[in-house]
């Protein structure tokens, strides 16, 4: 493979040669509990309590308080809003919106009593959304550097014909970057690195993933439940980013405007398997427990390059344009397991029924890792591998998630609510993604209509390239808004 180095340069994300892959390491573990209206609208937080198609995901063991047979039904629709500005002209801030469906959860639960001391042994089969990761960021400023810069720094040290097909030779193909003096190191049309310029970073995201689920659970003596489930998540993302340079008032000698386009491509396939147990105190408390494994995935990346740079030398205006070819490449990624503990307390007094539940999650994204190396042996590979992994045990650390929710029920109807927040996988930052909803339902003996909203708020930083000097790097904050409306139908038989 040539230049194999240089070909993982081409797709970074925002900070160091590691950061696309320890950016893919974040986006597939930091899974979302979707599924039905009722956990929707309840926080997400059932893990002691059960009864609902969703806990499959959080604690399986949940399952077993069926006592009949169910199938429910979601549809949702999602919405975003993202703000978006770069950290040395804040006051430019530029807002995205967009609104989609998706399908959150067919699900089966087939239950028995198989008599003696087991008071139900429950078999669950369904479909859940675990993430969604689609979104569109514009981000706009007039901000000191040029990713020419960069483009150079990628190629120096290189001839002609070794740089890569991605970054520095599409930059010298259309003249971006020059090797004047035959050196290796390749000047730019930038006079002073610090120039200001006028830039644009758009991106355009989409996918999700969604998780195939079967499982198994049981009641013991009406007091212990167990279950177990194994999950096979189909994970998918593609990535426009487009991002511009111009020189609107004529201030740079030469250069006149540059466009680069990186698109990515990307497909996988996992298992993991869930484990946990409930046990009920007394008849209106409970605990629970859970344990979920690392989820082994299997991804596959294509992506490509597009630069258009135009200036104006001795012989006039110029533009050249170049295409990068397709890159392929494949590798694996092991999530981090997680563990859950759950403590409800469940209440009723005539005609009034609910619970109040909370859930503790811990994670260690340390624990996560990269493998390039599994369909090659190439040196390269290996050393990149181990590069990757060494940055995630760097640049990630533990995270403590808390979910709250309750149910409040008078006869047929019920209200619900919910808060969490999660930490940041990342060691640097300490922001709490933050998560508020609510929920309404109607039950009757044999079907049941829920509705669940949620508004969910995080906060990460951006970069659009990384050079030498980090005073030139174009950081930029982006503040993602996400809300989730959804509609359960079931039917119990």
């Amino acid at each position: 493979m040539k230049n194999y180095l240089l070909y993982v340069f081409a797709i970074l994300g925002y900070v160091q040669i590691q950061a696309q892959n320890l950016t893919d390491v974040v986006r597939w573990s930091a899974i979302d509990q979707l599924g039905t209206a009722r956990t929707l609208g309840a926080g997400s937080a059932f893990g002691a309590m059960g009864g609902d198609f969703s806990v499959v995901n959080i604690n399986p063991a949940g399952i077993a308080d069926y006592r009949v047979s169910e199938f429910t039904f979601t549809p949702s629709l999602r919405g975003y809003k993202t703000d978006a500005w770069f950290d040395k002209n804040s006051a430019n801030n530029q807002l995205s919106k967009g609104t989609g469906l998706s399908l959150d959860n067919i699900g089966f639960i087939i239950a028995s009593n198989p008599g003696s001391k087991w008071t139900s042994s429950n078999i669950v089969l369904g479909f859940s959304r675990t993430a969604d990761l689609g979104r569109k960021v514009l981000i706009e400023g007039k901000i000191p550097g040029s990713i020419a810069t960069y483009f150079a720094e990628k190629a120096n040290g290189y001839t002609v014909d070794e740089l890569d097909d991605f970054i520095a030779y599409p930059a010298y193909n259309t003249g971006a970057i020059y090797d004047a003096e035959k050196d290796k190191n390749y000047e730019t049309d930038f006079g002073s690195a610090d120039q200001l310029v006028d830039r644009t970073q758009e991106i355009t995201q989409k996918g999700g993933i969604n998780e195939l689920t079967v499982g198994w659970a049981g009641e013991y003596n009406n007091q212990f439940n167990m279950g177990l489930s194994v999950g096979v998540p189909f994970g998918s993302f593609e990535e426009e980013k487009v991002y511009r340079e111009s020189d609107d008032g004529d201030l740079i000698p030469v250069f006149n405007a540059l466009k680069y386009t990186e698109r990515l491509n990307t497909s996988g396939v996992g298992i993991n398997f869930k484990a946990g147990f409930t046990y009920k105190i007394l008849n209106n408390i409970r605990v629970g427990g859970a344990f979920h494994s690392p989820t082994w995935y299997k991804f596959s990346d294509d992506y490509s390059t597009a630069l258009q740079y135009t200036f104006t030398d001795h012989q006039g205006y110029q533009q050249y344009d170049y295409t990068s070819p397709d890159g392929t490449f494949e590798y694996k990624i092991n999530t981090p397991w997680r563990a859950i503990g759950s403590a409800g307390y469940i209440y009723r007094i005539g005609d009034i029924r609910g619970f109040v539940n909370a859930d503790f999650e811990y994670l260690d994204y340390t624990n996560a890792s990269y493998n390039g190396t599994a369909y090659s042996s190439d040196a390269g590979e290996i050393e990149y591998t181990n590069e990757v992994n060494r940055t995630i045990l760097k640049k990630l650390g533990t995270a403590t998630n808390v979910r709250l929710g309750t149910e409040f029920g008078y006869k047929n109807l019920r209200v619900r609510g919910g808060y969490s927040f999660e930490q940041s996988p990342y060691n640097a930052d300490t922001h709490l993604n933050n998560k508020i909803s609510f929920g309404l339902g109607f039950r009757e003996d044999n079907f049941f209509i829920d509705l669940g909203f949620r508004i969910a708020k995080n906060v990460e930083g951006y970069n659009p390239y990384v050079v030498l000097d980090s005073d030139l790097d174009p950081l930029a904050n982006i503040k993602t808004t996400r809300t989730r409306s959804a509609l359960t139908v079931g039917f119990k038989f």
